[in-house]
């Protein structure tokens, strides 16, 4: 959120409200995922990404926001981060953007675990090459 990196990633910080239809509790989750976090340290140091990873690949620890964000991808992935707001998908593209050509074999291995048939491929595929939200 990575996605989060995912994500997963995540993201530089703004005052905005995640759409009306979640809970509280569910606006906190993707703010913090999305608003809280900065992404590009996240993404850009190869240290702080592999442990992220290796949580979002069962091979080790998650911090509370590894767990958070590897608790949404799916869902991420699944709506094409339909709940988020404007910021919080122009964060997750900004994440996706430096992500996926940094570390393909690692995209691929996110893909195979929470997109296991493929279903969501297509439309994150469209959201990345479309227009920037």
């Amino acid at each position: 959120m990575l996605s989060a990196l995912l994500g997963a990633l995540l993201l530089a910080s703004a005052a905005v409200s995640a759409p009306a239809e979640m809970s509280q509790d569910e606006k906190e989750v993707y703010e913090r995922i999305f608003n809280d976090a900065d992404v590009d340290i996240i993404v850009n140091n190869d240290r702080i990404l592999d442990m992220y990873l290796r949580c979002f690949f069962n091979e080790g620890p998650c911090t509370t926001l590894g767990k958070e964000i590897k608790g949404k991808i799916s869902e991420v992935f699944s709506d094409v981060c339909g709940r988020c707001t404007l910021h919080q998908k122009r964060v997750w593209r900004h994440a996706m953007d430096i992500f996926i050509p940094k570390r393909p074999k690692d995209w691929e291995r996110i893909l195979s675990i929470y997109d296991p048939d493929g279903s969501y491929w297509p439309g994150i595929k469209a959201f990345l090459e479309g227009p920037a939200p």
